[in-house]
């Protein structure tokens, strides 16, 4: 059985060397859906609780990113934008890579997978950076 969820965060990010207008930075509303599974439902007849679903992933992605700037380790704006927002230097979220759709992706499956109850499984997760720009990530494509 198979059970999904679907969120909202909004964040600022750039594509360092990026040869368009992805270089400069910008923010997006972005829309990030997890489907998770399980053989068996518990004993209330679920796969999980989708307050738990929901706790479980704004812990492990949400709150680190909503209303962050997510910008790639060695971006030359890290610390500028570290030095002038004091108040929250959390909110400034440093990857290995660029923060590409597929970078985030990647980076919101092991950080929910490695949440998530043993008995459940992550089966997908989807990061919509514009209604018409997606990436997704699933079991079997691993």
């Amino acid at each position: 059985m198979n059970l999904t969820s679907r969120f909202t965060f909004d964040a600022a990010h750039r594509i360092v060397g990026h040869p368009g207008k992805c270089a400069y930075l910008h923010g997006h509303t972005y829309h990030l859906e997890v489907m998770v599974a399980s053989a068996r439902l518990d004993a209330l007849g679920m796969v999980m609780d989708f307050d738990d679903l929901r706790a479980l992933v704004r812990k492990a992605v949400l709150d680190r990113w909503d209303h962050a700037t997510l910008l790639a380790r060695e971006d030359p704006l890290v610390p500028a934008i570290i030095g002038v927002q004091t108040e929250a230097p959390e909110k400034v979220v440093r990857f290995k890579q660029n923060p590409t759709a597929e970078v985030l992706t990647r980076e919101a499956w092991e950080a929910i997978r490695q949440a998530l109850p043993p008995q459940v499984s992550l089966l997908r997760v989807k990061i919509e950076e514009t209604p018409a720009c997606s990436s997704e990530l699933t079991a079997e494509s691993l």
